[in-house]
């Protein structure tokens, strides 16, 4: 098998030299070298920069020399543009400090610089989003003098099920051959949501909406009525509950709140953009959306019987597991002055 071709500087700029003498533009050279090289390819400035010295019969392909010393690069100086503004490629800081840019890499390893990726976040918290998120759970973390209330917490939420969960993995594949294709997901997928509520002692409680059908404050509170019985029939009329949801609307909906206090249930507070401190969100649909990567489904009852199945064989201290870290969640987000930890 003959080795793969790697491309140098000297190729580059006689690439470089041919599309120019082929009558290209700056940017059409640019954009044929990009598709072609990729990642590889060289910077629409240096590109121009070479454009330039041919336009003005210069045809030397080699580096011209330097004359004296390069010049030195004050790390002071670079720290402070690199505070200013951290999202500068070496590139840039090179051309803003006159130097090259394996100094300016240098540079950065010396002041103690990595480039990393900032993580998603749910949302951008404001003082007051962090600071109910302090309050609310320094409340729960002092509700009882013990965990053992925890045992009542029963916590539900909605997932949008999709029919295709097609899942774009790397692959190992020989350097000449190409990973297979991956179809990109549909913009209107086909999809089903559900609603479930659950406990130490497993699933309480969960259906399926029909097809596109999304949740309302009276899709809910008939769910709840529903919900409630299957408590009832497993616990009694009178066990102590203690009810975890989030700030959806029909969750706070006043025909909502209404149904809920016709219970006698204990409503937990929950701040708002909180899925962090949500045990669906933050535990059982991390661990259920694992288990659909790659399924595909034809009708709703396959879905269905797929959940049914999924459920059913999860053992009930994953359940337990789940809900037991929330002392230790709303801790962290005090110790982190409401921000996501």
């Amino acid at each position: 098998m003959p080795l793969p071709f790697v491309a140098n500087r000297l190729h580059f700029r006689n690439v470089i030299l041919f599309l120019f003498l082929s009558g290209l533009k700056i940017s059409d050279i640019h954009k044929k070298m990009t598709a072609v090289y990729q990642d590889e390819s060289p910077s629409f400035n240096t590109i121009k920069l070479w454009f330039e010295r041919f336009e003005a019969n210069d045809y030397e392909l080699d580096d011209k020399p330097h004359s004296g010393r390069p010049p030195e690069l004050d790390l002071e100086v670079l720290e402070g543009i690199v505070e200013a503004d951290p999202y500068q490629t070496s590139r840039e800081m090179a051309a803003t400090l006159g130097v090259s840019q394996p100094t300016i890499i240098r540079g950065l390893k010396s002041i103690g610089k990595v480039k990393k990726l900032g993580r998603y976040v749910p949302h951008v918290l404001n003082q007051r989003d962090m600071d109910r998120r302090i309050e609310m759970s320094m409340f729960l973390l002092t509700f009882h003098r013990t965990h053992a209330w925890l045992d009542n917490i029963i916590t539900g939420d909605e997932k949008w099920i999709h029919y295709s969960n097609n899942v774009r993995k790397a692959q190992w594949v020989d350097k000449d051959e190409h990973a297979l294709d991956v179809a990109k997901p549909e913009l209107h997928v086909k999809k089903v949501m559900l609603c479930i509520w659950w406990s130490v002692h497993g699933v309480e409680y969960w259906e399926l909406l029909d097809e596109g059908k999304t949740i309302t404050a009276d899709v809910y509170t008939f769910q709840l009525d529903k919900f409630k019985k299957a408590v009832a029939k497993k616990r009694g009329d009178k066990a102590k509950v203690y009810f975890q949801h989030d700030n959806a609307r029909p969750h706070v909906a006043k025909v909502t709140h209404a149904k809920l206090l016709s219970f006698g249930w204990t409503i937990l507070p929950h701040p708002p953009y909180s899925p962090d401190l949500a045990p669906s969100d933050y535990w059982l649909f991390s661990r259920l959306q694992r288990h659909l990567n790659g399924k595909e489904f034809d009708k709703k009852a396959d879905i269905k019987k797929e959940l049914e199945s999924f459920f059913n064989n999860l053992e009930l201290e994953f359940y337990a597991e789940g809900i037991k870290k929330l002392p230790e969640r709303w801790q962290k987000t005090i110790d982190a002055d409401g921000q996501y930890f």
